[in-house]
């Protein structure tokens, strides 16, 4: 079990601090989709471990996004886009 030191895992490391892990556009995403849902939730996503090429990973994480500000937006949240 993760213990939230630095390479412990890819989720923290990302979104508890600051790392890059596996690109600067996959990383915001995984910070993005923490906001949307419990981290017990994302753990089990994706292997973390063993992601698909980059660009198709990127593309899995944006289709996660995307459907998670959906759900929020459906059932009444308020859901804002990060800055840049």
């Amino acid at each position: 079990m993760p213990n939230g030191r630095q390479g412990d895992h890819p989720i923290t490391d990302i979104v508890d601090h600051g790392l890059t892990v596996f690109s600067p556009e996959a990383d915001n995403l995984v910070r993005e989709i923490a906001q949307l849902m419990p981290r017990n939730r994302l753990w089990s996503l994706v292997d973390w471990f063993s992601p698909p090429p980059i660009d198709e990973f990127t593309t899995q994480l944006r289709q996660i996004r995307d459907r998670l500000r959906r759900e929020a937006r459906d059932q009444g949240g308020e859901v804002s886009s990060p800055a840049g």
